[in-house]
């Protein structure tokens, strides 16, 4: 039983309408509208009471630095507008707004920019009581993760296994896969790493060490349980001492390399339903919104019971929020009015922030239960809720130390429309990225590392504490990305002959095309078979048939907010081959030798030998160059070296010989020219005078130019002439002398 005892962390007071809250004016209200006609991205922000200045800075979506600031604004503007944008760039943009203490604003923009077909590997992590009772969910979760760009690497673990024994399998994955495993999803009470010595919400009796799901995704340093001593704090799994299996780090040691949610719906007995069933529920509502089976509205939510506080702990809900669903839809709750649960348990919506003083509940064996916000959201209402945002953010005492019962960190997930909860004010998290497609789990890495040399303002402890990270932890998929284009279905793959075909039932949204996969689940590798988007809803590929054989096929969409357009690709429909294999061209059932496939036709003077569609091995005659299908074949220009001929070609036997135009090859000209070879002029000279016309030709005879001499000496301008060899003709006014010719070669 659980008494009815709220013991409120820290006193309610109300800011009223007194004036901008810290977390409002350390936070710029920024959003972008894309013009891909321009093409140019234009950036809004909303006037705010004594701004003196404002400074824009762009980068590459991506990128951990900023450099220097593109524009300098003065404190009156409202926007500025990005010309030099290149169609299919993501970007990130950063404002900087100086008045009575800076605030800061970030979006992501981009015009059409291409999609992320393969996201790389994901470890997921399944606590192995739940693993058993839940065969058919999880094997939908990793078809879906798959179906999603991601080559998963299962590992069902013991609910009492070592931390550091979990963390290995973890490691042993980055290890063999350099720099393609990503994330990490932890499913169920999967073992939970302690480390620090430190109280973020400010409370003297919360210090010690907190959860720290980072562990699993920071890679490279060793974590050590050799200086933190401390029992002083009220509650024992808090309790930190030297060898007891809780690390010392207050901060990561080192950068985190993978993105770490989790899903753990144990100890919750506010809810009606054990720990089996919440899960099953979690991931049917998660499988649903990833398959836009159920949708809400983009819109968000911001309630900011805690304005007095002199932190800006309120502020990533306006960061986050605005720039993801534009400020038209964004809604500002005053906390005064009512509690955050009128609103949040009737509504839907895609995002919430709410922060309120927090509640604890003392049960009948004397522990505390860390339940919600005195003026916002508590486990035992959470545990009826039907409605509810998406993506959650929220702040108050205590429940962000959540490997407790009834913590409501964890609850938030555990009903109704959420499907990711994060404790966000110390420090703040970053989630505008999602806008322009990208998952959570990669804005929850970010912001993990972030300082505030990428995202401001970061905000460490509590008012003024140094800044510590290590109890930062994601709650919910880290996989899950704020929009999806719903999936084609009813995937069918067979035979044409020898190849792999395909059939499918369109995707009910209106889409580009559909590109299809090869998956090998063993190996771990996702690989496209079709070079360009298929308009259609069959395929005859020109990939090999093997029965058994995995594919799916995705569909790709335009998907376009005021923020800007990328390219979106569907959760993929899966299939297994299945048809009768047919012989090879060499008879063998299976055999590789097939249209298409390297051959030898065993003549010479071919190569590129392939099969054709008639089993015939067949290749392309070598040129006289020896090239298979060259250019150079019989009759085509070429270059003997004489500087005597002109007009040269590859003759029946492939020599390449030139013609001398009135003259024999052998005869001495009576032209010298100079310098060879020449850039600007040539110098054209004899020892009699030449009267008549130089004429300048190409090799292959065309006319190039020609000029009057009168003399011994005679020099041309050959600047506008390109590079190359070329044949200079002398043909006297006096017919009966006959022609004489020269070669010379212009190099600049």
């Amino acid at each position: 039983m659980v008494r009815g005892v709220a013991v409120l962390s820290i006193a309610l007071l109300s800011l009223g309408a007194c004036g901008q809250s810290p977390s409002s004016k350390s936070a710029v209200r920024l959003t972008a509208v894309a013009d891909s006609t321009a093409p140019a991205i234009a950036l809004f922000w909303e006037a705010f009471p004594g701004s003196s200045a404002f400074s824009v800075y762009r980068r590459p979506q991506g990128a951990t630095t900023w450099g220097a600031a593109l524009a300098s604004l003065p404190g009156a503007a409202l926007s500025w507008t990005d010309t030099a944008v290149s169609v299919g760039t993501p970007y990130e943009y950063k404002l900087v707004r100086s008045a009575s203490g800076n605030g800061y604003g970030y979006v992501s923009s981009g015009i059409a920019v291409p999609p992320n077909e393969i996201r790389g590997k994901l470890v997921l992590l399944v606590e192995s009581g739940v693993a058993a009772l839940l065969t058919a969910e999880l094997d939908q979760l990793v078809e879906d993760l798959w179906g999603d760009g991601w080559m998963v690497l299962r590992h069902d673990v013991g609910s009492s296994d070592p931390v550091t024994a979990v963390r290995a399998l973890v490691q042993a994955d980055h290890a063999a896969y350099p720099g393609q495993v990503k994330a990490v999803y932890v499913v169920g009470h999967v073992p939970v790493p302690y480390s620090g010595n430190t109280n973020p919400d400010g409370h003297n009796e919360h210090r010690g060490a907190w959860a720290c799901d980072g562990y699993y995704g920071e890679m490279t340093s060793t974590w050590n349980d050799v200086t933190v001593n401390n029992m002083s704090g009220s509650f024992p799994h808090n309790h930190n001492v030297p060898g007891d299996g809780k690390f010392d780090h207050s901060d990561f040691p080192s950068s985190v390399e993978l993105a770490v949610g989790r899903v753990d719906l144990s100890r919750l007995p506010a809810f009606a339903l054990p720990e089996v069933e919440l899960l099953r529920g979690y991931l049917h509502k998660a499988h649903a919104f990833k398959t836009r089976q159920f949708t809400v509205l983009p819109t968000a939510v911001i309630n900011d019971d805690l304005q007095w506080v002199s932190n800006p702990l309120g502020s990533t809900g306006y960061k986050s929020s605005i720039p993801c669903v534009g400020p038209a839809a964004f809604t500002e709750l005053v906390p005064s009015l009512a509690p955050f649960s009128d609103h949040f348990l009737v509504t839907d919506d895609l995002w919430s922030y709410h922060s309120s003083s927090g509640v604890q509940l003392v049960d009948s064996l004397g522990g505390t239960r860390f339940v919600g916000t005195a003026n916002g959201l508590t486990t035992a209402e959470l545990a009826t809720n039907q409605h509810g945002a998406i993506f959650n953010m929220s702040f108050g005492s205590y429940y962000g130390d959540w490997d407790n019962t009834d913590n409501m960190l964890r609850a938030m997930i555990g009903g109704g429309n959420p499907l990711t909860h994060v404790w966000s004010g110390i420090p703040n998290w970053f989630f505008h990225p999602m806008a322009m497609g990208e998952t959570i789990g990669a804005c929850a890495l970010r912001s993990m590392n972030n300082t505030n040399a990428d995202y401001s303002l970061q905000n460490g402890g509590w008012q003024g504490q140094g800044m510590v990270r290590a109890h930062m932890g994601l709650m919910g998929d880290p996989s899950l990305r704020m929009r999806y284009v719903a999936p084609p279905s009813g995937l069918v793959a067979t035979n044409t002959s020898w190849y792999a075909s395909f059939t499918w039932s369109p995707s009910p949204d209106m889409v580009e095309g559909f590109y299809l996969y090869k998956v090998d689940s063993v190996n771990g590798q996702i690989t496209r078979i079709t070079p360009a988007l298929v308009t259609d809803t069959f395929h005859v590929s020109t990939t090999q048939f093997f029965p058994g054989d995995r594919y799916m096929v995705r569909a790709m969409a335009l998907t376009t907010s005021p923020r800007g357009s990328y390219y979106d690709l569907s959760l993929g429909a899966l299939a297994i081959a299945q048809g009768t294999q047919v012989s090879d061209c060499l008879g063998i059932v299976g055999g590789t030798a097939i249209p298409g496939t390297v051959c030898d036709d065993v003549d010479p003077n071919t190569g590129n030998d392939l099969l054709d569609t008639l089993c015939i091995c067949s290749g392309v005659p070598f040129d006289c160059e020896g090239v298979p299908g060259g250019s150079a074949t019989i009759g085509s220009a070429c270059d003997d070296g004489n500087q005597l001929t002109m007009n040269d070609a590859y003759d029946a036997a492939c020599i390449c010989v030139g013609i001398v135009d009135g003259i024999s090859e052998t005869a001495p000209s009576p032209l010298r020219v100079g310098p060879v070879p020449c850039s600007d002029v040539l110098d054209v000279s004899s020892d009699v005078v030449l009267r008549g016309t130089l004429s300048i030709r190409a090799l292959n005879g065309s006319f190039v130019r020609d000029t009057v001499c009168n003399g011994k000496q005679v020099r041309i301008d050959v600047r506008a002439l390109a590079n190359g060899t070329y044949v200079l003709t002398y043909t006297p006014s006096d017919a009966e002398r006959g022609e004489r010719m020269a070669r010379f070669t212009v190099q600049h």
